[in-house]
């Protein structure tokens, strides 16, 4: 979409217009280097094939908001680089991002990184800085900047397995811990808008609330998701968290998001019912059974069966129940598109 056609989609989704009339896509460096053609690390890294690849999907994607867009990322790594967290390279999948050797009780004292200064995150500001002129050229400038949640970073910095079990062990720990994540993704996120010439939103991306009970949810995560929201009043916020924990969602209702990008296995009748009338949702398309592995016949049927339920549930924007999976065929991205084109009218 052009520039002045995605500040019209932004508006009408602020308007919360009760219909199902969009499709957005959430597409990164899980999906973007094998479609393009090109290894992981040259998408990361060589500006050209950077902008090659967004160029093509922006040509084959038509009719579709990419979020967050010419995103300049680097799989997980960013915000856990800032930390010092070891980073492990592949040449055609995202990095492993290593657990901290230092483990949570040097974390939950350590100071929290300048965003301008540490790890990965001034190298991606630079990028930016590089990259925006290009893309805006393009048509299709940064325009969102975007963030793994304080949760997602906390995990990736001690391990999931450990960062749920010192939930239970170590509370005082992890709330330390919280902290310094939060204030990081807080800099991180308006690090990166200060580099955008006419910012429009923001995405949150933390799948580990799911993964935590309403009561452990209500104390460690909702508090902190509702305080980077708040810092963004007059941008379009935009929430992902796939995993399929329906119980945590009456929680999600208030945290200040405008979008809910959420887990195929959820109805999306249920999210309706438990997020309230005003969360714009966005999905639910199986990303895997059926963008990946089915064909663009099936794909088109599944939209057609699906589109009462959305329309019930509405507003809302078509998506998959996630990010788009690697090896998706852009062929059934294109089915998706024109069957709703068409169902919308």
């Amino acid at each position: 979409m052009s520039s002045s056609e995605t500040l019209s989609w932004i508006q009408d989704v602020r308007a919360r217009t009760r219909r199902v009339a969009h499709v957005a896509w959430i597409v990164d460096s899980p999906w973007l280097p094998g479609y393009a053609g090109m290894s992981t690390l040259r998408f990361y890294f060589d500006s050209t094939s950077w902008f090659e690849a967004y160029r093509r999907a922006h040509q084959d994607l038509a009719g579709a908001l990419l979020i967050p867009d010419a995103w300049v990322e680097l799989g997980m790594a960013a915000e856990p680089s800032a930390f010092g967290c070891p980073i492990r390279w592949h040449r055609n999948q995202p990095p492993d991002v290593l657990p901290h050797p230092g483990g949570l009780a040097a974390l939950a004292q350590a100071p929290v990184p300048d965003v301008e200064r540490d790890g990965l995150l001034p190298v991606i500001l630079e990028a930016y800085e590089r990259l925006a002129p290009i893309a805006s050229s393009a048509g299709f400038p940064p325009r969102m900047a975007a963030a793994r949640g304080p949760l997602a970073v906390a995990a990736h910095l001690l391990g999931p397995t450990e960062f749920l079990l010192a939930t239970q062990l170590e509370r005082t720990a992890v709330h330390d811990l919280l902290e310094r994540t939060t204030e990081l993704v807080l800099q991180w996120l308006n690090a990166q808008l200060s580099r955008m010439r006419e910012p429009v939103g923001i995405l949150l991306l933390d799948d580990v609330v799911g993964l935590l009970g309403p009561e452990d949810a209500a104390e460690l995560a909702i508090p902190r998701l509702r305080r980077i929201f708040a810092a963004f009043p007059h941008l379009l916020r935009v929430y992902h968290n796939d995993t399929p924990n329906p119980a945590v969602y009456d929680l999600l209702r208030d945290i200040g998001m405008d979008m809910f990008n959420f887990s195929h296995e959820v109805p999306i009748a249920e999210a309706r019912q438990r997020l309230g009338p005003d969360v714009v949702l966005m999905g639910n398309l199986p990303p895997v059974d059926l963008l990946v592995r089915g064909t663009p016949e099936q794909v088109r049927n599944a939209v057609q069966g699906w589109w009462p339920e959305a329309v019930a549930a509405a507003p809302a924007i078509v998506s998959a129940g996630g990010g788009v999976s690697p090896g998706t065929p852009v062929d059934n991205l294109r089915a998706v598109i024109e069957t709703v084109r068409g169902l919308a009218g």
